[in-house]
């Protein structure tokens, strides 16, 4: 099984979840049945000069679901449409969520107007953000 997970070092199973989705600096993914890890820098493959990208970053990965600290509305709706599963992390820690995701205790995000709820926002309404 992969897992995707936001972060901004590749410390493997010791990484942290970074808050905000879209801005990631990298994807940390976990392979589960050999605990390796990869990276996929959050960019623009065809232009890496023009930012944060993770629709054409994770473009074509084949994973098993995606980890967030935080994520808006309009990201998680574009990641469902490429036939990703987005779950909401339970802490900051890469670990503790990979057993989480293992036994189907993170719960799977919806759209939820994320700017009114404050999934996604200026840190009102349990944001995990870190923005």
């Amino acid at each position: 099984m992969k897992i995707c997970f936001p972060a901004i070092t590749n410390e493997g199973m010791a990484s942290e979840i970074y808050g905000h989705f879209a801005s990631a600096p990298l994807f940390v993914i976990i392979d589960t049945e050999s605990r390796q890890s990869s990276t996929i820098t959050n960019c623009d493959r065809d232009n890496p000069y023009a930012g944060c990208n993770p629709f054409s970053a994770l473009t074509g990965q084949q994973m098993d679901g995606i980890v967030v600290g935080g994520i808006g509305d309009d990201s998680l709706r574009i990641m469902n449409m490429c036939g990703f599963t987005v779950h909401q992390a339970d802490s900051a820690s890469v670990a503790d969520n990979v057993a989480l995701f293992q036994s189907g205790a993170l719960p799977e995000l919806s759209p939820l107007q994320s700017h009114l709820e404050g999934r996604c926002s200026s840190g009102e309404g349990g944001c995990n953000c870190s923005h």
